[in-house]
């Protein structure tokens, strides 16, 4: 499966059953287990990357409970990815966050987080900052 089908099974699945708390997802699930890693992340990742709307918490809400589930192995630039979706990220998803987190770890995630500050940032990129590095802390604390 390729990163366009599974943005597209995700996205059909969000539509239909709304919450990830469903018996369904895991039928979801176990179809995208087998998924190139690098492909697998690319679809789910790209959810976070779509214009708001009414569909979007409940898609990016799916894609993360996957992602932060299965994760999977990927490459990228961990810079890049959280400066790419400060502006479409919904904030209430912690999945993300938490799955860079692990992949990358804490430490570099706050880092980043750090580097970013310095930027120039829309309020809404800030807020979104802001909330990236509460919901790394919490997990930091919690641990």
């Amino acid at each position: 499966m390729d990163r366009n089908e599974v943005a597209k099974l995700v996205i059909e699945y969000a539509d239909q059953y709304g919450p990830t708390n469903r018996p369904e997802r895991k039928a979801v699930e176990k179809e995208l287990k087998s998924t190139d890693g690098d492909e697998l992340f690319k679809g789910l990742f790209s959810l976070f990357l779509l214009e708001n709307d009414r569909y979007s918490y409940i898609r990016q809400q799916n894609a993360g409970v996957i992602l932060y589930k299965l994760k999977p192995k990927a490459f990228f630039d961990l810079k890049e990815r959280i400066r790419s979706c400060l502006s479409t990220w919904d904030a209430s998803v912690e999945e993300l966050p938490l799955y860079f987190s692990e992949k990358c770890g804490k430490h570099s995630v706050l880092e980043v987080i750090g580097d970013l500050k310095s930027e120039e940032l829309s309020e809404t990129e800030r807020n979104a900052l802001g909330s990236f590095m509460w919901s790394i802390n919490i997990q930091k604390n919690n641990l």
